[in-house]
């Protein structure tokens, strides 16, 4: 797409003027840790300094893959999780638990919609030109991510 005319000229005059354009950008900043084996943890994630601020976060988890070439690090382990959120700034994220959870049995909808939504939220591809690319049976078995939208 091409500006018309007058957004050219527009375009142009602040070129000549040599001012400076605010332009807005994404940042993505991965981390990663080793996780104890325990019913319960707290991690602390600390965001660089950006002006950005968080928008989504995204959980997964592995097991056995660090270092191992026999092992597919593109998968993801669900580790038969029950609940996760975030606390940021004092304000948790789902607000209401993910209780329904339970991979073993089937029940995890709920996180599956939300990982379906992320794209539509992160690529603005909405949902009814095309549908999430990731089944639920690929989502149980190969990426099983909390995705937690924090705006």
């Amino acid at each position: 797409m091409l500006p018309n005319g007058r957004e050219k000229h527009e375009f142009y005059k602040i070129i000549e003027s040599d001012s400076s354009l605010s332009v807005g950008y994404c940042m993505i900043q991965c981390g990663s840790i080793p996780v104890p084996q325990t019913t319960n943890f707290t991690w602390q994630l600390s965001v660089k300094s950006a002006p950005e601020k968080p928008r989504l976060i995204i959980v997964a988890f592995q097991t056995d893959k660090s270092g191992n070439q026999e092992h597919n690090p593109s998968i993801f382990d669900h580790c038969n999780r029950t609940n996760m959120f975030v606390m940021l700034n004092s304000r948790r994220y789902p607000k209401i638990d993910y209780d329904d959870t339970k991979f073993t049995q089937q029940k995890f909808s709920r996180v599956y919609g939300d990982a379906a939504a992320f794209r539509t939220k992160f690529c603005n591809v909405e949902d009814l030109i095309s549908n999430p690319i990731i089944t639920p049976a690929d989502y149980k078995e190969l990426f099983p991510m909390f995705v937690f939208d924090v705006t």
